[in-house]
C-alpha cells in the first residue's frame, strides 16, 4: 500500500515553485493535517529549516526540533504553513515527532491564524 502523510510525520519533499520569502527547493516539512484530509493528495504542511530564521525565532513562530529526539534538526515555521500536492512533490517519509511538537507547532498556527 501506498504512503500517504499522517500529522505529526516529517517528510521530505519538493518546495518549488515558490518565490518571495518561501521556502526553495527539496527540504523537510511538518506535517499538520490530518490523514482523512491527506487522502486526498493535498496535506496542510509547515517547512523545517536549519538556518537563517533570526526574524521567525524573534516573533516566535518557530518551533526548534532540537532537543525532541528526532533525528531531524532544525526549526519548524509556524508562519510558513502551506497545503501542498504530497504526491506530486514526492514526499517521502522520514520519521514522527513526538506529541509535545505538534502541541506546540499547533498553538503557535492558532495564535497566528486566530490570536
Amino acid at each position: 500500500m501506498a504512503y500517504t502523510p499522517e500529522r505529526g510525520d516529517i517528510v521530505h519533499l519538493q518546495f518549488d515553485p515558490a518565490s518571495g520569502q518561501e521556502m526553495k527547493g527539496p527540504h523537510y516539512g511538518l506535517v499538520v493535517s490530518r490523514k482523512a484530509f491527506n487522502n486526498r493528495g493535498l496535506a496542510m504542511i509547515c517547512s523545517i529549516s536549519q538556518g537563517g530564521a533570526e526574524c521567525a525565532r524573534t516573533y516566535g513562530i518557530v518551533v526548534t526540533l532540537m532537543g525532541s529526539g528526532t533525528d531531524t534538526q532544525g526549526a519548524v515555521h509556524c508562519h510558513q504553513l502551506k497545503s501542498l500536492d504530497w504526491r506530486i512533490r514526492k514526499a517521502k517519509f522520514k520519521e514522527s515527532v513526538p506529541s509535545m511538537i505538534m502541541e506546540d507547532v499547533e498553538a503557535r498556527i492558532e495564535a497566528i491564524l486566530f490570536g
